[in-house]
């Protein structure tokens, strides 16, 4: 018997947030990944790091309207985007110049931290992450659907991940908890910087956070965030 293969694209708010997740590899284990497809206000798509696309999540991602915005959002989660961006050639590349230093494919048409990116998309918020710029990592709240979007801010490995990460999650911390990536927890330059950044989530109504490695957190997710930032020692 044949079945039907799963959805490329999850719906996460009926008619405005979708996502999909792929595997990766990374440091012997393999984790998933998620990108997020966000409908703005005008109809046009924000697409949240952007997988590379395979001509079915094309497809479909064509099929919900036009890609406006590629969205990288920190200096890790650039790879799939110089093929995203040839898929979609009318979409604007936006990162964070850090994001040019490790993929010299990657073509940047405005910084993240633009003012010309907040006017042109209003409906979104920017929360840097300072104090920490080993990562570089901007979150994006969606002020329509209470969302937050980020990337490796923190992760969380769950009962249905792969083995390896599973076991790593074990000995790293991170099993069934959001965590701060190993990677990162180290790599903290400024924690009053991080401290007010991460204060200021306190600010925002989230409904939920959707993150790029581990499932969507809608049990309270800011508080959930803040208490793996403060294990590591960032009061928020």
């Amino acid at each position: 018997m044949r079945t039907t293969p799963p959805p490329l694209l999850t719906e996460l708010v009926e008619g405005r947030v979708w996502a999909s997740e792929r595997p990766v590899w990374f440091g012997g284990v393999r984790l998933r990944a998620r990108t997020s497809v966000i409908r703005l206000d005008d109809g046009g798509l924000l697409v949240h790091s952007p997988a590379p696309p395979t001509d079915a999540w094309v497809a479909q991602v064509a099929a919900l309207g036009e890609v406006r915005w590629l969205v990288v959002p920190n200096c890790f989660h650039h790879l799939g985007t110089p093929a995203a961006a040839t898929a979609f050639p009318g979409a604007t590349v936006v990162a964070p110049p850090s994001a040019a230093a490790r993929n010299p494919a990657l073509r940047i048409d405005v910084a993240l931290d633009a003012p010309a990116f907040a006017t042109a998309v209003p409906e979104l918020a920017r929360v840097p992450l300072d104090g920490v710029p080993f990562l570089d990592e901007t979150l994006l709240y969606h002020h329509a659907t209470e969302t937050l979007f980020g990337a490796d801010i923190v992760l969380r490995a769950a009962e249905d991940d792969h083995w390896t990460w599973r076991l790593a999650a074990r000995v790293t911390g991170c099993w069934k908890r959001l965590s701060v990536p190993p990677d990162v927890r180290k790599q903290v330059t400024d924690r009053d910087a991080a401290s007010r950044s991460l204060r200021a989530l306190r600010r925002l109504s989230v409904r939920r956070l959707v993150i790029a490695h581990g499932h969507v957190v809608d049990e309270s997710p800011v508080e959930q965030l803040l208490a793996a930032w403060r294990r590591v020692g960032v009061e928020a």
